[in-house]
């Protein structure tokens, strides 16, 4: 599956969870894998969906039969960071690898938010209700039934009281930034794939990748088709690139979908450059 048809199919798994009357959400293995397959147009989907299967048996087979929330949580983290050695890449942090699920399996090597996305599925698979929890500077997880306490899947799978996370935010995102309530509320799987997407928009952004990086607000795009600045950020990228016809292309779409936009004027000077130049 090449980049565009992963695309497609991401904006369909969208689509088709808003359009499902009786509350459906994305399914989040999916979706991430084929955010993956922008990346490894190669990836055996069915077989690496088939591998989160076997680890949620296993992780089945942990629970003790009268098992309590936490209990059940343990037997999903211990499996997954202490038998299996999934971890924190904390030697290349920003190796895109570590926000595309079939290397993070592979590899066994990951970032918060995509280790802690691989035990939400093994989690939903085995029974065990596991939310994301879309904390500033650090991604995290709880029982969905146990609402005080965290875990942190970066550092094996570390549980976390409030204060804990709050002290975990400040190290991560600055000594200014005070965690409030709303900061450990769960997201949605659509939430999840945006973070996972703008953590690699970043990557690619900073390194001057602009191929891969259109190709991931394009996967934006998909995701968040309510949010008309990817569009804008892509007619960037594009212009960075010197693709001025489709720099152009996007800002039109910009300013025809945001027309009250704060920025608005600076785009509409930038459109109005590159059509004179194209004019020219």
């Amino acid at each position: 599956m090449n980049a565009d048809d992963a695309i497609l199919e991401l904006g369909k798994l969208v689509e088709s969870a808003a359009a499902d009357e009786v509350g459906g959400d994305i399914d989040l293995g999916l979706g991430a894998l084929l955010i993956a397959c922008t990346d490894s147009p190669n990836i055996d989907i069915d077989g690496v969906l088939l591998n989160l299967d076997r680890m949620a048996s296993a992780a089945s087979g942990r629970i003790p039969s009268d098992g309590n929330e936490l209990q059940q949580l343990n037997a999903v983290t211990d499996l997954l960071f202490s038998v299996i050695g999934l971890a924190g890449n904390r030697d290349d942090y920003y190796d895109p690898r570590n926000s595309y699920l079939n290397h993070v399996l592979e590899r066994r090597l990951g970032i918060p938010i995509t280790l802690s996305l691989v035990c939400i599925e093994v989690g939903r698979r085995a029974g065990i209700p596991i939310v994301g929890i879309g904390m500033p500077g650090h991604f995290l997880i709880r029982h969905r039934d146990e609402p005080n306490f965290f875990v942190d899947c970066f550092n094996g799978g570390l549980l976390l009281s409030q204060d804990e996370c709050g002290a975990l935010m400040r190290e991560a995102a600055g000594d200014a930034v005070r965690l409030e309530a709303y900061h450990l509320d769960p997201v949605t799987p659509r939430e999840i794939l945006a973070r996972i997407l703008r953590n690699l928009k970043a990557i690619y952004w900073d390194r001057e990748e602009f191929d891969r990086c259109i190709i991931i607000i394009g996967a934006l795009m998909a995701v968040l088709p309510d949010h008309p600045e990817e569009q804008r950020d892509r007619g960037v990228v594009h212009l960075k690139a010197g693709n001025h016809d489709q720099s152009a292309e996007d800002f039109a779409a910009y300013i025809e979908a945001a027309p009250d936009a704060e920025d608005i004027d600076t785009v509409r000077n930038a459109l109005s450059r590159l059509r004179d130049s194209q004019s020219s």
